[in-house]
């Protein structure tokens, strides 16, 4: 079975991709190679239409209680970098996706009780190809970009796939908004491969596999209504 089988199964039999990945070929070169890909078109894109002063007034409106003079003066240094934007947010983005896949991997390896226990890099490899709903979600934001009118493009269409945006919850309502940003169709995707793929490579019960990869995503829910 070839890699492109492989990416086909991921959508349509995860189970038989997990099963065979579990001892076979994994392709975990090629999986990382189309997921940083993905992660670079995504976000580059994304910086290549904002407008550069949403980007500046995004930033002061995580920095409360200055005075105006040291606002504009920070402001003005924002500005300044404002054109290597799409370069340094598309680079911070793909590092916090390796970092996230690093992380769960330990987390998958820790919470393996199986008794052939697998590796960091089999784990790691496992990890990648629960992230790959990115390519999908590439794909559609790509057909907004191309369909939307500039004019009609909002920042916030990032998130287009969050609850926040499916329900038009207005950003007036903070705790409701970011609960809504941190609630994304991708990441119930995300959760129901890795469910999926635990319950094969620990030959857990589907319950436990679940828990097991739903916790992540809860902590990171409870961490995000906390930083309001």
């Amino acid at each position: 079975m070839g890699f492109v089988n492989s990416v086909c199964d991921v959508f349509v039999a995860p189970g038989s991709l997990f099963s065979r990945i579990r001892y076979g070929e994994a392709w975990g070169g090629w999986v990382f190679a189309i997921l940083t890909l993905s992660i670079f078109v995504l976000y580059y894109s994304f910086y290549s239409v904002i407008d550069s002063e949403w980007l500046v007034q995004k930033q002061l409106a995580g920095i409360q209680d200055l005075p105006t003079s040291q606002r504009e003066e920070l402001a003005r240094i924002f500005r300044s970098f404002a054109e290597y934007a799409g370069w340094l947010g598309t680079f911070l983005s793909m590092l916090v996706m390796m970092l996230v896949v690093s992380g769960l991997s330990c987390y998958y390896m820790f919470m393996d009780q199986s008794e052939q226990k697998k590796t960091f890099e089999q784990w790691f490899t496992f990890t990648l190809w629960t992230q790959t709903p990115v390519i999908v979600s590439t794909l559609m934001f790509i057909v907004m970009l191309v369909t939307i009118p500039a004019q009609d493009f909002r920042p916030d269409l990032i998130n287009y796939s969050s609850v926040s945006q499916l329900f038009s919850i207005p950003a007036e309502q903070p705790l409701l908004y970011a609960l809504g940003n941190s609630l994304d169709i991708f990441y119930l995707w995300n959760v129901f491969l890795a469910t999926v793929g635990i319950k094969i490579w620990t030959e857990t019960t589907f319950t436990k596999a679940t828990l097991i990869a739903v916790t992540p995503y809860i902590l990171y829910i409870v961490a995000k209504i906390l930083s309001i």
